[in-house]
C-alpha cells in the first residue's frame, strides 16, 4: 500500500507533456508583451534624447543672434572635447557642432543600442571623434534647415531661384510646431547597420525621393535614411521644441520638412519671377 501511494504521486508522461504545453503557451503570450515593453523603454529614451538635442540646438541659435546651426555645411569651425580643431568631414557634420550646447550630457544624444558602439571607440581618439560625428541616434534636416553644401547650399544665388527653401534663423520659421529638425535615423557604420545617421533627407527634393510604402527592409536611403524603427513611427524634434513620434504616412508630406512647402508633395522649383 505504500508503494501504491507513493506511485499515485508521480507525474504520468501525459501530465508532463501537458505541463510543458502550457509553459510554451504562457511564454509565446508573454515573449510579446516584453518585446513591446522593451520597445517602449527604447522609444522613451529616444524622445529624451530627442528633447536634449532641440534644446541644444536652441541654445546654439541664442549664441548666435537666432542664426540655426549649420546642418552639413563647410567653412564652420568644430572642436573636440580638448579644445583641438577637427578636420573634414568631421567637423562638417553637426554633432561636434552642438556637443558645446549639450553639456556634459553630450552622449544623451547617442540612445540605446548606440551609446554601447561609442563606447567602443573611446580607447582610439581619432576613431572616437569619427565616431561622435556619424551616427547620432537622429539626423539633421540639413536640407531645410541650417543648409546642406551637397544637395543645395543655401546661398543667395539659390535662395534668389528657389526662395527662403532653407531656415536660417528660428524667427523665420512660418510654422514652429510643424518643421521637423531632427528625426530617428540609420545608415550602415563598416558591416553593421546602426540605428543612427548625422543627416535625414526629405521624401521630396527636385523630384520623389521615398519609396512609396514602408518596408523596413530596404535601404535606409530608401527613406532618406530615416528609420520608423517604432512600429512604423519615427522620433521627431520640431522648431517649436517639441517631440513627437510620428508614422510613415505623416512624415511623408513636404509641408513637416520645408518652411515654404505648400503641399504634401513639394519639390523645388525656380521662382517664377527669377
Amino acid at each position: 500500500m505504500v508503494i501504491n501511494n507513493k506511485l499515485s504521486h508521480a507525474f504520468t508522461l501525459i501530465e508532463l507533456l501537458v505541463v510543458i504545453v502550457i509553459i510554451s503557451m504562457l511564454a509565446s503570450l508573454l515573449f510579446p508583451v516584453l518585446a513591446d515593453s522593451k520597445l517602449a523603454a527604447k522609444k522613451a529614451n529616444e524622445i529624451s534624447s530627442s528633447k536634449q538635442l532641440i534644446l541644444g540646438w536652441h541654445l546654439y541659435s541664442e549664441d548666435h543672434d537666432g542664426k540655426v546651426m549649420p546642418g552639413y555645411r563647410n567653412g564652420f569651425e568644430a572642436f573636440d572635447l580638448n579644445g583641438k580643431p577637427l578636420l573634414n568631414p568631421i567637423n562638417v557634420r553637426y554633432p561636434w557642432r552642438l556637443i558645446p550646447w549639450l553639456g556634459d550630457s553630450f552622449e544623451l544624444i547617442y540612445a540605446n543600442e548606440n551609446r554601447s558602439l561609442l563606447d567602443e571607440f573611446r580607447s582610439s581618439y581619432e576613431d572616437y571623434s569619427y565616431a561622435v560625428s556619424l551616427f547620432p541616434s537622429l539626423g539633421v534636416n540639413s536640407r531645410f534647415v541650417g543648409g546642406d553644401d551637397v544637395d543645395l547650399a543655401p546661398t543667395n544665388k539659390a535662395l534668389s531661384k528657389f526662395g527662403s527653401f532653407c531656415l536660417l534663423s528660428t524667427s523665420g520659421a512660418k510654422n514652429p510646431s510643424s518643421l521637423i529638425v531632427f528625426s530617428s535615423s540609420r545608415h550602415k557604420f563598416g558591416d553593421r547597420m546602426v540605428n543612427g545617421f548625422y543627416l535625414v533627407k526629405s521624401p521630396y527634393f527636385a523630384k520623389r525621393e521615398w519609396e512609396t510604402n514602408l518596408d523596413l527592409n530596404n535601404s535606409a536611403p530608401s527613406y532618406g535614411y530615416v528609420h520608423h524603427r517604432y512600429k512604423g513611427k519615427a522620433v521627431n524634434a520640431f522648431v517649436d521644441g517639441h517631440s513627437e513620434v510620428l508614422s510613415f504616412q505623416a512624415m511623408d508630406d513636404m509641408r513637416k520638412w520645408c518652411n515654404i512647402a505648400d503641399s504634401n508633395d513639394w519639390v523645388m522649383t525656380r521662382n517664377r519671377n527669377e
